[in-house]
């Protein structure tokens, strides 16, 4: 298993496409800062006599509640974009193992189904806290830079590992349509389709069947991200954590199904 794991890092650090998805990733988080920053500055034309006003007083003045470093790190995994890049990552990364006959050679040298897949979903797991680690750094820093730093409180550390925690969860969803299909084209587009429509669909049944009470939405992983949010209580963060680990789990039981099912 070490020689696998060892394999499956090697080639994870080798792939151009980590590079580049990482680079947009962060990109499309300054951009959205910037976006929330230069909104700030449209609003405040319209005051006058607020120079003595720090940068982060300006954008409270201006509706705007996670004017910092630290507001902005709280949030950065809460955008889809960070979910669709670590999407398409993890279906061009599973997948390349099928197209390649990577998959293929590595059980016909004696290893199981179940070592290899192990060792796909360990390296797609650390994809994961990478995009999730550049998300979070570019969004601090960007935050700073148009902000102020803030103080990061010790709480902030238990709720940053709940949204990794639901990020995993996204993660072994995208690993379990990428063995399913094998194809990183499908793959990729349902690892884009599925995060952006499915809560929309949970939303309009919830509407249609519970009269919006949000019984069924309430179970999706967009909902326990949103939960892990600054001020969140106790049981927030408990549901949002459980969403993420449960999610994780199902989907990973289900990925080891198809690979014991199928041929590779």
């Amino acid at each position: 298993m070490g020689k696998l794991l060892r394999f499956e890092f090697r080639k994870l650090f080798r792939q151009p496409s980590l590079y580049i998805c990482l680079a947009v990733t962060a990109v499309l988080v300054f951009l959205s800062v910037y976006a929330i920053y230069s909104m700030e500055q449209l609003v405040m034309q319209d005051f006058s006599s607020v120079g003595s006003l720090s940068p982060s007083e300006l954008a409270m003045l201006a509706g705007i509640t996670n004017a910092s470093g630290r507001g902005q790190l709280l949030k950065a995994l809460t955008s889809d974009n960070v979910t669709m890049i670590l999407g398409i990552f993890t279906a061009l990364y599973v997948c390349s193992d099928y197209t390649g006959k990577t998959a293929k050679n590595i059980i016909g040298r004696g290893y199981t189904r179940a070592g290899w897949l192990t060792a796909k979903m360990t390296g797609a797991a650390c994809a994961c806290l990478l995009f999730s680690a550049a998300a979070m750094g570019t969004a601090y820093a960007a935050g700073t830079l148009f902000w102020e730093a803030g103080s990061v409180r010790s709480s902030d550390i238990l709720l940053l590992l709940v949204q990794l925690l639901v990020m995993l969860g996204y993660t072994a969803t995208f690993v379990f349509w990428s063995v399913l299909l094998r194809s990183s084209g499908g793959a990729i587009a349902l690892n884009i389709i599925i995060p952006l429509i499915l809560g929309l669909l949970l939303l309009v049944l919830d509407y249609l069947i519970f009269d919006d009470n949000g019984t069924l939405s309430n179970y999706w992983l967009a909902h326990g991200m949103s939960l892990a949010s600054d001020g969140a209580e106790s049981g927030d963060l408990w549901h949002a954590g459980l969403l993420g680990a449960a999610y994780s789990a199902v989907f990973g039981a289900l990925s080891f199904l198809v690979v014991s099912k199928r041929d590779v």
